[in-house]
């Protein structure tokens, strides 16, 4: 047996101080790296996995809202035609002006950067009467011919042959709109793809053509039903806020790729896909208008070869679990995100946010439907798998190396060992601090690289891994930053829409179904004063206006009567008649009142002046017609009396009487010239004229009588330049007020003739200082045949008026019992317009 010398020993002993320890710490520095590793990637990918989602949740949210202030926006097109004059241009200056930009592709794989254009939103404007019938209809741009226009009342004559909007719109009241679910002639795989091998490099397959009708009703002015108004929303602009998404890069995609699973869609709050890079995937109708089934566990295979299978989540639990899940919560009012796999197989979280919408079909969930936003897992986890890689290659050589240094250090005494040793722990430690500060979110941390060996190389790794993630982190707060600036500009697209709302003419004040104010327009503060303040009950806001504030509690009681009326109150001068509408906010006011408020003083005023003059048009053509069969007899009574009176010389009473009778058939004949003179005046002839020369005349004609009667008449001229006007119908008018005034002051007294120049206009004011003109006359002094004067035909100032119309001039009556009365008229300087 040998023997176990010294040196052997020592030999032995010294291999042992020497490896020993550098094996066991290379063994535990290994361990400890796996596990630094391990850890590192855990931490990076449950960052992405959180940083990622929270991205794709909020792109999610704030196209939802996107969508939900398009529908409004067609909710409001919707209002503002069923408002306006439904003619021809009307109707075709909307369709031209209500435009979207729509980013598409070109008819083959050389124009892969398509075209963008400006495409009408509404794919069809109709009006359709009460019976159904299409009265006006605008498709692709133009005007159906009227041998091509339908009867939509039966729902085989629609578009896509089973559509009842007609019968759901008439069932509507005031005030209440229609939106349908999307309707379209479902598109098949085959149609798509014509031959292409996927959708994104399907370049002249068939794409899918679907719209959402909106439809208000019509009523006259007995509140019976007149027709309707439909817009019918094109499918292409609501395929542009998902079509171009693309989560995995910061730039839109002209279109997403289906097989990666980095793109969008949207669905209804039935579950139906309505719209996907799939076209067969959306919702649709066979050529007989039945709606395609959705695909299911039960689906035929000859269904899903050809796709004929649009896509339902609420059917979709036998692919995934996930679908039906997001439909429920969707429905529910939730967003949230899921673990899931589509149909091409590719695994992908995604994130989805409710539509809220509520009005039309869509008024059972309190949603339009959702938008959904997926994107790649392994995408999220590329960094951290990069960075496992990496590590693992570097220990892997790592141990390698340890092997080749403990060989080596079996020759070296233990100091070798322990500055070997203390050489590879130092910087793992530091390696380990900084892992573990990186991990706990400190991005900025990084480890000196001091030398070129492993050690230094897995620093660098850790450092190109830690700039990794940094990066990674500030494209993701860049895409946040994006996604601020995007909630800005709908903030500010937003307060466009309260500036409109500003700017409207019509008063709009909102109320809580408490009835409490919640907002009021400046038209609305215009009206109800400015002392009026949010939070304040309807009764107070109209204190003062009548029955309004019963009229709006019987409104919040019953949950009906709305629509507008038309109210009158002694408000003050100018507003005085008032159109007044109530609309409910949400189902029967469940969410407030709106009331609006339009001034219709001047529309009222501008209607009784219309109603005057036709009164004195009939007037005119009855005065004309009785003076013209009265005259020939009048005359010839009045030739036989001249005769009988020639004749009648025994008895002198009898001559006297019949002397009257002439006297009167002369007054009667008298009467007769002046209605003839009025229902047919003479053609007024313009020209260049003096005014003052004229009024002069005038005056110096009728000073005479006036002396006689104790009546000073007085004239005070003014610099008025020439101008065109009639002189002698002016003449007729001036002479006609200074005889009245004349008339008006029996015992004496002043009148006072005087031109000037005002504003553009030549003023004649005549005044006197007689009686005045009671207050309950005044509004009648114009009227023909009206008169305080047994003896006047009433025709005088009623000549007068229409003399200074004719003129396109004003004539004013100021007058108070006991301080005289002051006539003013107005001539323009300017050209005048001979009437015809």
């Amino acid at each position: 047996m040998p023997r176990f010398t010294i040196f052997k020993k020592i030999l032995v002993i010294t291999l042992l101080l020497s490896l020993l320890p550098l094996f066991v710490s290379s063994v535990i520095l290994l361990a400890n790296l796996q596990a630094t590793s391990i850890k590192l990637s855990m931490e990076i990918t449950e960052s992405d996995d959180r940083q990622a989602v929270e991205s794709l949740q909020m792109r999610a949210r704030d196209l939802a809202e996107n969508i939900k202030d398009f529908l409004h926006q067609c909710e409001s097109d919707l209002l503002f035609v069923s408002r306006s004059r439904l003619d021809r241009e009307t109707l075709l200056d909307f369709y031209q002006t209500r435009l979207s930009e729509v980013w598409q592709r070109g008819g083959g794989a050389t124009e892969a950067q398509g075209t963008h254009e400006f495409r009408p939103i509404y794919r069809s404007i109709a009006i359709i009467d009460a019976k159904g019938r299409e009265r006006l209809a605008i498709r692709n741009g133009s005007f159906v011919p009227e041998r091509e226009l339908a009867d939509v009342s039966a729902p085989a004559n629609t578009e896509f042959k089973s559509e009842d909007y007609f019968r759901r719109v008439r069932a509507l009241k005031p005030g209440e709109i229609y939106v349908s679910h999307l309707t379209g002639f479902h598109v098949s795989k085959q149609e798509q793809l014509a031959g292409a091998p996927d959708p994104e490099s399907a370049y002249d397959g068939k794409i899918y053509q679907g719209v959402i009708r909106f439809g208000a009703p019509l009523f006259d002015r007995k509140g019976n039903f007149a027709g309707m108004v439909l817009l019918s929303l094109d499918h292409r602009h609501l395929m542009e806020f998902t079509q171009h998404i693309d989560p995995g890069k910061n730039a839109a995609a002209l279109f997403p790729s289906y097989q990666s699973g980095n793109y969008a869609f949207l669905f209804d709050d039935e579950g139906w896909i309505i719209t996907h890079p799939k076209y067969w995937d959306i919702r649709g109708v066979d050529p007989s208008g039945k709606l395609v089934p959705p695909y299911s566990d039960k689906s035929s295979k000859a269904d899903v070869d050809s796709g004929r299978i649009p896509f339902n989540l609420d059917f979709a639990g036998f692919i995934h679990p996930g679908y039906p899940q997001v439909a429920e919560a969707v429905r529910a009012k939730r967003e949230g995100h899921v673990d899931i796999t589509n149909v091409g197989g590719a695994k992908k979280i995604m994130a989805y946010a409710p539509i809220f919408y509520d009005t039309g079909n869509y008024a059972k969930h309190g949603i339009f439907g959702g938008v959904t936003i997926g994107f790649q897992v392994d995408r999220f986890h590329e960094a951290s798998r990069k960075g496992s890689r990496l590590i693992s290659r570097q220990l892997g050589e790592h141990r390698k190396a340890s092997g080749v240094i403990i060989l080596i250090t079996a020759v070296f005494s233990a100091l070798s060992a322990w500055l070997l040793s203390r050489g590879i722990s130092v910087p793992l430690r530091q390696l380990t601090v900084s892992a573990k500060k990186l991990a706990a979110g400190d991005s900025a941390v990084r480890v000196a690289v001091n030398s070129a060996d492993e050690i230094g190389v897995l620093a660098q790794t850790f450092n190109y891994m830690a700039d990794e993630l940094d990066r990674r982190k500030h494209s993701l707060l860049a895409t946040l930053e994006e996604l601020k600036k995007s909630r800005l500009e709908i903030l500010d697209e937003r307060n466009f829409k309260e500036s409109v709302l500003q700017s409207i003419s019509s008063g709009i004040v909102t109320f809580s179904p408490e009835g409490f104010l919640t907002s009021i327009n400046s038209t609305g503060r215009l009206f109800l004063g400015e002392g009026i303040a949010t939070g304040m009950h309807y009764r107070e806001v109209f204190n003062g206006w009548g029955i309004l504030g019963d009229r709006i509690a019987d409104v919040f009681a019953t949950g009906s009567g709305y629509g507008r009326e038309t109210f009158r109150f002694d408000h003050e001068p100018g507003k005085t008649h008032f159109d007044v509408g109530f609309f409910p906010i949400g189902v029967d006011s469940d969410q407030g009142l709106t009331v609006t408020l339009r001034n219709e003083t001047e529309r009222e005023n501008l209607h009784e002046e219309m109603m005057r003059l036709d009164r004195l048009a009939s007037l005119g053509k009855l005065s004309a017609g009785i003076a013209h069969e009265v005259r020939n007899p009048l005359t010839g009574i009045s030739l036989l009396l001249d005769d009988l009176h020639d004749q009648t010389t025994s008895n002198p009473a009898d001559k006297e009487l019949i002397k009257k009778a002439l006297v009167e058939i002369e007054r009667v004949e008298k009467l007769i010239n002046a209605l003839l003179n009025y229902s047919s005046p003479v053609r007024a002839e313009f020209r260049e004229c003096d005014l003052n020369r004229l009024v002069n005349d005038t005056v110096l004609l009728m000073r005479r009588p006036c002396e006689k009667q104790q009546v000073q008449l007085v004239m005070n001229e003014g610099e008025v330049p020439p101008f065109r006007f009639d002189p002698e119908k002016i003449k007729q008018a001036v002479l006609n007020i200074i005889k009245n005034a004349q008339q008006a002051l029996p015992g004496g007294g002043r009148i006072e003739v005087s031109t000037a120049v005002a504003d553009g206009y030549a003023v004649i004011t005549i005044s006197d200082d007689g009686p005045g003109i009671a207050s309950e006359d005044q509004p009648l002094i114009f009227e023909p045949f009206f008169t305080r004067k047994g003896a006047g035909t009433g025709l005088g100032l009623s000549i007068t008026q229409r003399i200074v119309e004719e003129h396109q001039g004003r004539v004013q009556v100021e007058s108070a019992q006991g301080r005289g009365t002051r006539f003013t008229v107005e001539l323009p300087l300017g050209e005048q317009k001979e009437a015809d």
